[in-house]
């Protein structure tokens, strides 16, 4: 079973990945003119097929709160990113050295109706694709505007979860190298 995650962005009429936006962000920079009011997704392809591709959100803040949860998936904890403007989420149960990813709908705390059943996929891929997905994000915001990590507060707050994620993620690996 193949999974990756990805994230994609509105800009204007069209949904970009995040690598295709960066190759043409010249182009449309006046639409991402205010990064924390751009809206887009992050997409679940399991074996071809995308979850996730529906909802949109702010999504600076979106990806934020996905990669804010690496270090608690770490730590052993359940949880769950909710969509803000619907009533889907997406869940990470880790299990070993493995975690199950899902996406239903319903709130973070009860789930109504699966849309993808959980999927378990290796830890380290699931931190090394949050962790490459919110990179993506954030280059995005500094080749608008370098300042944004500083200036922008949830530009900022991006980059302190990735920088916790990487920290959580290098004292998970040391401590099991012991």
């Amino acid at each position: 079973m193949k999974v990756e995650i990805q994230t994609k962005v509105v800009v204007g009429e069209a949904v970009l990945d995040v690598a295709t936006l960066l190759s043409h962000l010249d182009t449309h920079r006046e639409a991402l003119s205010d990064i924390s009011a751009v809206s887009g997704t992050i997409i679940v392809r399991v074996d071809g097929e995308e979850y996730g591709a529906e909802q949109n959100d702010p999504i600076v803040r979106l990806v934020d709160q996905w990669v804010r949860k690496v270090p608690w998936v770490l730590g052993g904890d359940t949880e769950a990113v909710a969509f803000r403007n619907s009533e889907h989420c997406y869940a990470f149960v880790p299990a070993g050295d493995s975690v199950e990813l899902s996406y239903f709908a319903g709130s973070e705390t009860e789930v109504e109706d699966y849309i993808l059943e959980p999927v378990t996929l290796r830890l380290e891929q699931y931190i090394k694709d949050s962790l490459r997905m919110s990179e993506a994000l954030l280059e995005v915001a500094v080749r608008l505007d370098p300042g944004l990590t500083n200036a922008n507060e949830d530009c900022r707050d991006l980059k302190n979860s990735i920088d916790e994620a990487k920290k959580a993620w290098r004292e998970h690996q040391l401590h099991n190298r012991r």
